[in-house]
This record gives C-alpha cells, sequence and structure tokens, in this order.
C-alpha cells in the first residue's frame, strides 16, 4: 500500500523548486549584467564608444563590416577602424543576451509567481529598465557620448543591477520559506543602505573624474598622464577622499558587526566580508593609477570593482532587513517564546 502524500507538503515542495529555478535564473541575470558591465568599460576606455555611428544597425549593416571597401555612403572610410567597430559590436551583442536572459526571467516569473507581488513585480521593473536602458544606448550614440547622457547609463545599469539582487534573494527566501534559520536582529540595514548610497555617489563622482580625464586627452594630447591628472583638479581630489572614506567605513562597520556576532546571517557575513575586500581592492586600483598613469586596464577594473561594491551592499541591504522584518513576525515571536519556554 502507498503511502498518503499531502497534497498541502507537495505544493509547497513544488514552489520550492520553482524558485529555486527562478533564483538560478537571477543569479544569471546578475552575472550576464555585470559582464555587460565591464564590457561598456572596455568599450569606453578603448575609445569604442562611436565605433559603430548608428543605431540599432552598424554602418547601416546588421553584421557590421570588416574592412574599410565594405563601407556604403554615406560613411567616411577614413574614419572607420574594424577594431573599434567590433569591440563596440560585441558589446552590443552582450547587451542583447542580457535583455534575453531578463526576458525568459521575467516569463518564468509571471508564469509560476504572478500572485506574488515582491517576485513579480521586480523582475517586471528589470524587464522595463533593461528596455528603457537599451533606448538609451540609441541615445548615447544619437549624442555623441553626451557626458551626461552615458553617466546615465552606467547608473541605470547599476540599478538593474539592484533590481535583479532583490529579485534573486527573495527567490531564495520564497526556497528556503520553511527552513530559515533563528536570526538575531541588528541595526545592520541603515549601515548598509548608507555604503550603498556612499558607493553609487561616489562613482557618479568617478565618472566626472573620467569626463574630464577624456576631454583632457583629446584636446591636450601632448600632456602627459601626470599633466592630464594635475589639471582634473579639486573633483580629483574629491573623488580620492571619499573614496578613503568609503573604505574607512566598511572597515568600521564591518569590524563592528562581525567582531560584535551581530551578522549571523551566512549571506550577510560572506557580503561584508567581500565589501570589505573590494573597497580595499578599488582604493590599490585607484592609488595605482595615481602613482603609475592612467592605463586602460586599471581603468576598467576601478570602474568594475566599484560596481561590484555597490551590488554586494545593496545585497547586504535586502538580506539585513529582510532578517529584522522576519525576526519582528508573530510567527517568529511565538518560535521564540516557545523555545525559551
Amino acid at each position: 500500500m502507498k503511502p498518503e502524500i499531502n497534497p498541502l507538503n507537495l505544493k509547497e515542495s513544488n514552489r520550492s523548486n520553482f524558485a529555486r529555478t527562478l533564483r538560478r535564473l537571477a543569479t544569471l541575470s546578475v552575472v550576464a549584467t555585470y559582464l555587460l558591465i565591464f564590457a561598456g568599460g572596455l568599450v569606453r576606455v578603448s575609445g569604442a564608444g562611436m565605433g559603430c555611428p548608428d543605431w540599432p544597425k552598424c554602418y547601416g549593416m546588421w553584421i557590421p563590416p570588416t574592412h574599410a571597401s565594405e563601407l556604403k555612403p554615406p560613411y567616411d572610410p577614413v574614419a572607420f577602424n574594424a577594431t573599434l567597430t567590433w569591440i563596440e559590436y560585441i558589446n552590443r551583442l552582450i547587451g542583447v543576451l542580457v535583455g534575453l536572459i531578463i526576458l525568459i526571467t521575467f516569463a518564468y516569473t509571471a508564469v509560476r509567481f504572478l500572485r506574488t507581488p515582491k517576485l513579480f513585480w521586480s523582475a517586471f521593473a528589470a524587464t522595463a529598465l533593461v528596455a528603457f536602458q537599451g533606448w538609451l544606448g540609441k541615445v548615447v550614440v544619437k549624442t555623441d557620448l553626451n557626458p551626461f547622457v552615458v553617466t546615465l547609463h552606467l547608473s541605470l545599469a547599476l540599478i538593474i543591477v539592484s533590481v535583479l539582487i532583490y529579485l534573486m534573494l527573495q527567490a531564495y527566501a520564497e526556497e528556503r520559506a520553511h527552513t530559515a534559520e533563528n536570526r538575531s536582529k541588528t541595526p545592520l540595514t541603515k549601515y548598509a543602505a548608507g555604503l550603498w548610497l556612499f558607493a553609487m555617489m561616489q562613482l557618479v563622482l568617478g565618472t566626472q573624474v573620467r569626463e574630464k580625464l577624456e576631454w583632457l586627452s583629446r584636446n591636450f594630447p601632448l600632456f602627459t598622464e601626470a599633466e592630464w591628472l594635475a589639471q582634473v583638479g579639486w573633483i580629483g581630489k574629491l573623488h580620492g577622499l571619499t573614496g578613503i572614506m568609503l573604505t574607512a567605513l566598511t572597515w568600521v562597520v564591518g569590524y563592528k558587526m562581525l567582531m560584535e556576532r551581530k551578522v549571523t546571517s551566512g549571506i550577510a557575513h560572506s557580503c561584508m566580508l567581500t565589501m570589505m575586500g573590494l573597497s580595499l581592492a578599488e582604493v590599490v586600483v585607484g592609488l595605482s593609477l595615481v602613482w603609475v598613469g592612467i592605463p586602460a586596464v586599471m581603468q576598467v577594473f576601478h570602474q568594475w570593482i566599484a560596481s561590484l561594491y555597490i551590488g554586494v551592499a545593496f545585497a547586504l541591504t535586502v538580506q539585513s532587513h529582510a532578517q529584522s522584518v522576519a525576526e519582528e513576525s508573530p510567527a517568529y515571536l511565538t518560535h521564540q517564546a516557545t523555545v525559551s519556554g
């Protein structure tokens, strides 16, 4: 005789499996978006931003040319650079791939979690923002790399990453809804949110420094890199100072939380340690840009490390907030009273 299967347990098991799949899709979306941010950094430092002078096609073609002889009017063969063209084209292909992954994630969420607002609306928001980001990419090209639009383009990419991280953590919480560990309440949420906001402001400030350096390199090509840095002025000094402040604050908060054992969540603990490591790496790379010069590879990693820090800080904010909310729920308090009794 077969044992009876509890329909409620079966439903919960299926929901947990669906949530696991969604978490994996969201994680893939996060990784793909960070790959796109890295590719965008390569485009910026290589000067390939206008490698394709039109959008969505490239030199009027869906597959760009490899030689100037393939160009058709009105494009100027003299201005054609195959390397820069294909760097930008590959960046666009990665962008399309990221958009498809996020669209698939949304479709899966709509099918399996239509009545779970935190999952559905975060997936919808990510998809809508990606669509807007694609349109903004067109504006970047049309405005010939307008500095404000380029900064907005990067900032929006980080907002998309943050939304996807939120979706990933919410899917993880849904997956482990019936096996969550008990946590101790911490004041970590406000600290993490403050570090995330500080890092976003620091990244925007960094883009202003980079834009001024690019302007100097175009208008004063005979200057040395040291002379370019000297001409950046107060905004460069402010960027360096706030970068050191962010690192110091990260380590103070991290040390305080870890030493006082206020970070008991495994995810929060990993996030805090990662932020401490990333903030230190960011300062080292930033100082190398001043002491060694301004090598292109270091510029890419400088921006990318800052982007990673922002994502991890947001994950810490979401995770610590969820932890505090769970601890204030009636179910948690009842469980604690039972254990203590």
